[in-house]
Order: C-alpha cells, then structure tokens, then sequence
C-alpha cells in the first residue's frame, strides 16, 4: 500500500545519522542550543515511527524474548543437538496455517555422514488432511578433491487437495496428485572469493493424476482443453537447468550488508500426456467416444526464475547481530514495558544509543516466466504461482500466470541476540506477455512481526500480513522470507 511504502521511503531517509548530536558534541559553541539539520529531520522518527513499530512487534516479541531470556532457546538447540562433534540436527517443522495446509514435520541433518565435507537432509511433512511429503537431500563440497560441488534430491508429494488454477484468475480446481522428483546438480566456483558459482543439473518429475470423481470441480473448457494442457493425467518432465549465483552476504540468516543474485534458465522436456478413458468420463458426465488422449501439441517449455537481494546497514555499531550482553540491554526495551513505563522504557535518548545503532533495510527483486514452445501446450504444472512464497504474505491463495514480477522492501532491527523485529511491504504483478504489464494486476502486500534465526541457521518466523486493508493473514513458519 502506498501509505506504507512512503513510511518505508520516509525511515529511509531519516536514516541519516540519527546520533549526530553525538558528533556535535566535540564542537559546542554558544549556537549549540539551535538543532542541526539532522536532528531536525530524525525528530519524528525518534519520537513517532520507531517506538511505533516497536509497539507493533512487543506483544509477539515478548513471549519470545521471555523464553530467550531464560535460555529456552540455547537449550532447544542443545536438546536438538547430537553426536560427538555436534553434526547431527534433529528438529520439529511446521507451517501453522487454517485449514489442510496445516503442517508438521521432523527434519534430520547429519553433516560429515559418509564422507568429509558431505551434508544428508531427510525431511517429512504430515499434513491436517493426511497427505504427506519426503525430501531426501544429499551433497558434497570438494568433490574428487576439486573445487565442485554436488547434489543430488529425491522428494515424493502426495497430495489429495493438489489442484491447478487457472492462468491470470485465481479460479481454481481440485485434482489429487501425485509426484516424484529426482534430480542431480553439478557446480563449481568462478572466481577465487566464490562470490560467483555456476552450476547445471536435469531433475526427473512423475506426475500421476488422479481424476476427480467431483462433478462440480472437473473442469471442461476449450480455452484450457484437458488434452493439451495435462489436466487429471499422468505425465512426465525432464527439466535440464543452469544457474549462475552470486553472494557476497556478511551471514546467510541475518544478513546486514551485501547482495545476492540468482539467474536459473531451465528447459523443460514434457512426455505424451497418458489420457483418460471414457469411463471415467462418464462418471462427471462428459462423453468422448473412446475417452480423451494427448491433444498432439509440443508440450515443452522454457522457464526463468531470477531474483536479486540488497541489503543496507544503517547504524554506528560493526555489526548487526547482537553479542549477549547487548542482547540483554535491548532486551529491556520489551521485557520491561508497561503504558505507565513506556515513556521510561522508549525514550528518544535510549532508541539513539540502541536501536540506531543497528538497522537493516532488506530488498528483493524476483521475476519469473514461462515460454511455451508451442502456445496452449505446456501443461498446467509448468506456470509459477503468485502466492505467500513469492513472497506476497498478504493472501492464502495464489494467482497463476505466464510471468510474474515483485518487489518486497523490508525494515528490521534487533529485538534480542536471536530476533529481529520487521516490518515489510511488497508488490507483485501478473501478466500472460513479458511486455505488457498492467496495473489491473498489481497486487499489494504489507505487514509485520518477528524472525528468529542464529547468523548461520533460520529458526522461525511469526508474521501478521495484510492485503491492502481487505484481510488478513497468520504467518508461522521455520521458512526464511526470501530465497
């Protein structure tokens, strides 16, 4: 929304250093009674924005701060914790959500399993409805003694309440599903820093559609035909991909300063769709004499996924992340809040000494398309989906189109050792031409809350998102914001 981006653009600016009175002090004279320009231009972010958005994030953050503060969470990640060296994670996963998204998990990571340097991850996912999910990981840094990298994945989706939705509507259809992913992954770096890495791999995808025996959600339109775009059939795709990264982020959880930029091109292989036979035509009352079989299109396609990050370190300190003791002084900032204490607890004097010296400005960039080879075959599997990963945190359903572009802009400051606090806005756009974006279909997204993460692992995130001011949305994850 455009009233919370000019407070984004606005906090900005009043970026400028905040503690100039500090620097002033060394150069008093008798004018030093008369403000600098600085401290004129920080007045209302002083006094107004920031104990606002702090007031926005206490009463999520101060459970959390309550339980850091007695070292539940140094101690979850102790009981989690196994093996002789400590290379061995064992966790709960989740994804609160209303309804059959409702997720909870264990995930297990074992570094150094079968070789040095190696890195195993199984994962499983047991959701509201009883489908369920299994992603197996494994790679190897140094591989033959060189400078490669290698991966290789195995994931099974079984999902009775999979469907597709139809491209630039959010009309959707249900369509049980289940899929099977192999895929191997090669990469190495291109310069001595390895800032910049390259990597190529092929992935092997199973889809095998189950028709619905749902009347009303079976879908028969001559602008979305069954026979060329996949819909309730069994088919296979062969992605063959390249990606080209670069990174130079100070940590990959808590990042303060740096970029990050990921260029993924892919080219998609697609099999004969399998068909359906009349029976089960008939069973939803649609009749072809001798059932539905591929429609004879090229099906394949090409897709890219492109993102770029930037994040800016606004502060005096050398460091974002918070030592313990710090920790525990900006702590006080939540812990010891009362209406008849706020004035105390966030006074201008004590958020210029703290909260200044530590902000973060987060923005992210992400584009995605699809070409189809020939128009009106790609199946329906192969267009990106516009949703609260893209990330627009605002809706719990998605959109579909050809291409998609968004950008989020993102406010954090520390709360603790281990929280920030965030506030964020994003936009996102959808369009079936590469060239011609309309404002018909610009969505908006805003919000804010708390992430928990260590500089080196993301822990969780507890996020109130709106879309414009028409809904609402709960975000309880352990999935990190951007890619």
């Amino acid at each position: 929304m455009i009233r919370l981006v000019t407070l984004l653009v606005l906090v900005g600016v009043l970026c400028l250093p905040a503690r100039a009175n500090e620097s002033s002090e060394a150069v008093q004279d008798t004018s030093s009674s008369s403000s600098s320009f600085f401290e004129i231009i920080s007045w209302p972010f002083v006094h107004v924005i920031q104990p606002f958005f702090s007031s926005l994030v206490y009463p999520i953050a101060a459970p959390m701060l309550y339980a850091i503060d007695n070292g539940v969470a140094d101690k979850a990640v102790e009981l989690i914790t196994f093996g002789s060296k400590r290379n061995i994670l064992i966790y709960p996963v989740f994804n609160l959500k209303p309804g059959s998204s409702t997720m909870i998990g264990v995930c297990y990571r074992h570094r150094n399993l079968f070789l040095q340097s190696d890195y195993t991850v199984i994962e499983e996912h047991f959701y509201a409805n009883s489908d369920v999910d299994v992603k197996l990981r494994y790679s190897k840094q140094s591989l033959f003694g060189k400078k490669l990298y290698g991966a290789t994945n195995l994931n099974l989706y079984m999902d009775r309440d999979n469907g597709f939705v139809l491209p630039m509507t959010k009309e959707s259809f249900k369509q049980a599903d289940t899929t099977l992913n192999w895929g191997v992954q090669l990469g190495f770096p291109l310069t001595e820093s390895r800032n910049w890495n390259f990597s190529f791999g092929g992935e092997l995808y199973y889809h095998w559609a189950d028709f619905t025996d749902t009347k009303d959600s079976v879908l028969d339109d001559p602008k979305y035909r069954i026979e060329d775009r996949g819909l309730y059939q069994t088919h296979y795709e062969f992605p063959i991909f390249m990606n080209l990264v670069y990174d130079n982020l100070d940590f990959p959880y808590a990042p303060s300063r740096g970029q990050r930029f990921s260029l993924r091109a892919s080219y998609v292989a697609v099999s004969e769709y399998e068909g359906i036979n009349s029976d089960d035509l008939a069973l939803v009352g649609l009749k072809r004499e001798g059932g539905l079989k591929d429609g004879g299109k090229n099906h394949d396609f090409i897709s890219i996924d492109a993102f770029y990050q930037i994040y800016f370190f606004i502060g005096s300190a050398d460091k974002y992340v918070l030592t313990a003791k710090e920790g525990r002084k900006t702590r006080k900032f939540y812990t010891d809040f009362s209406w008849s204490e706020a004035l105390r607890v966030w006074r201008p004097e004590n958020l210029v000494e703290t909260l200044f010296e530590r902000r973060v400005f987060a923005f992210q960039f992400r584009f995605q398309g699809v070409w189809e080879m020939e128009k009106g075959g790609a199946p329906y599997s192969a267009f990106p989906a516009l949703n609260a990963r893209f990330p627009l945190r605002g809706y719990t359903n998605a959109w579909v189109a050809p291409f998609l572009m968004g950008f989020s802009a993102e406010y954090r400051w520390p709360v603790d050792r281990l929280v920030d606090g965030v506030v964020f806005d994003e936009y996102a756009m959808i369009s079936d031409k590469v060239n011609s974006w309309s404002k018909d279909h610009l969505y908006n997204s805003w919000g804010f809350g708390v992430r928990v993460r260590k500089p080196d692992m993301f822990l969780l995130r507890l996020q109130f998102a709106f879309h414009s001011w028409h809904g609402i949305s709960l975000i309880f994850t352990i999935a990190p914001e951007f890619r």
